[in-house]
């Protein structure tokens, strides 16, 4: 693995992070525009929560591709994050409708992007650094 990518614990963090990208893009896609919001998220509320994630969405694409420029070879995130962007669809499909067209799922998903970001900028990338 160290031929491939000296930084495992870096590409570790940055499979998490690009991976919560992924699921927030095709959930967010899934928003736009307003008439094709579910039902349970067309209200005001739901409104500030699919553009609060979309802020959280943006955040994190920035941070992920700064942190992929700094810590990792430009083919381990090539290939890596084509195989996330390849797989992550499955997972998105796993998730129930209910839950992902809901407020609470909303939530929970900026929960898992606001957690991305931190393990991004935890003290662990400070010990990853070549």
């Amino acid at each position: 693995m160290a031929g491939i990518e000296p930084n495992g614990l870096a590409l570790v963090l940055f499979a998490a992070a690009f991976a919560a990208c992924c699921l927030s893009f095709f959930t967010l896609v899934g928003m736009f525009p307003r008439s094709a919001r579910p039902q349970s998220i067309a209200g005001a509320a739901g409104g500030v929560l699919v553009l609060a994630n979309l802020a959280l969405l943006v955040i994190l694409l920035a941070g992920v591709i700064l942190f992929a420029h700094e810590m990792l070879r430009w083919t381990s995130v090539v290939v890596f994050g084509g195989l996330i962007f390849l797989f992550i669809p499955a997972v998105f499909q796993v998730i129930p409708d209910a839950w992902r067209d809901s407020r609470s799922g909303l939530a929970v998903l900026g929960l898992v992007q606001i957690t991305a970001l931190a393990l991004m900028l935890s003290p662990l990338q400070g010990f990853t650094a070549s």
